[in-house]
């Protein structure tokens, strides 16, 4: 089951709140008290609070949604072009044409003959970059922590090296560790269909369909996981047996391997490592 990576929902509803708020007093030289009693000061504050919780709400969703593709380490050029233009640039759209309604339906003005694109936007534009900045700056704190707790277990490991060696689990590597967004997550390797190399990025699939990039390579997969289960297709491919549906000759003695779930590339099995391909589905 997928945890919330940013519990985080009271942060939005005060801030959204605060926001709204401070974009109502500015420009008015009245008190606060004045300008809380004022009839269309509830109003306005509630439609802002409500219009910037949901913008807020999508720029976490976009964090997440590319915390789980786009890793800030991985792939970090593309992720923050992809932040910038996801989680700012479209929500800054949002938030103009939000307001552009807000002022024809509610307020009962034009935007353009108003203050609002020259301060309280100026205001809004901060905000989102520091929402992106506050996802970023949460991402890198859950990597940390996740560091901190790998070196604590490495650690363990090092003072009570006879008690891992003796550990039956351990020495039959039972799960791969995988990277999900900023999460590592245990994978048990009956749940690994196969493992695969796309974009210089290697990856798992399992069979419920769950893509997880490796923290290892093919070769080291190939180390780590049984022979008896899994195969060494090709450089790009590992196959569980279980994944393997069914197979076909193709030009100079290939074969074309049929996995499922399916994979984005086809799975071809050499001239040379076919028949041993062959005698491994049926032998192992």
């Amino acid at each position: 089951m997928q945890t919330r990576p940013y519990p985080d929902i009271w942060i939005r509803i005060i801030g959204s709140i605060f926001l709204a708020h401070f974009i109502k007093m500015l420009g008015h030289s009245q008190s606060l008290w004045e300008i809380v009693m004022q009839p269309e000061y509830f109003l306005e504050v509630l439609t802002g609070a409500l219009i910037n919780f949901g913008v807020w709400s999508l720029v976490r969703w976009v964090s997440i949604r590319l915390d789980a593709h786009y890793d800030w380490l991985e792939v970090s050029m593309m992720r923050a072009f992809l932040q910038a233009t996801l989680g700012f640039v479209v929500p800054v759209l949002i938030s103009f044409f939000t307001m552009y309604l807000f002022f024809i339906y509610v307020a009962g003005d034009n935007i353009f003959n108003s203050s609002w694109l020259y301060v309280e936007y100026r205001v809004v534009l901060f905000y989102l970059a520091m929402m992106n900045c506050f996802y970023l700056a949460y991402y890198f704190y859950q990597r940390f922590r996740q560091a901190e707790s790998a070196l604590q277990t490495l650690q363990h490991q090092l003072v009570a090296p006879q008690a891992v060696v003796n550990t039956p689990a351990a020495s039959n590597t039972p799960v791969i560790i995988a990277t999900k967004g900023s999460r590592q997550v245990p994978v048990p390797v009956e749940e690994i269909a196969y493992c695969f190399l796309l974009d210089d990025i290697y990856y798992l699939k399992t069979f419920d369909e769950q893509q997880l990039m490796s923290n290892e390579t093919l070769d080291e997969l190939a180390n780590l996981l049984p022979a008896s289960q899994f195969f060494r297709i090709n450089r790009q491919t590992l196959a569980n047996a279980k994944a393997c549906a069914s197979f076909r000759s193709i030009a100079n003695g290939k074969l074309e391997v049929i996995l499922q779930p399916s994979m984005p590339e086809a799975a071809i099995v050499s001239q040379k490592k076919a028949a041993t391909f062959k005698n491994w589905l049926v032998n192992r």
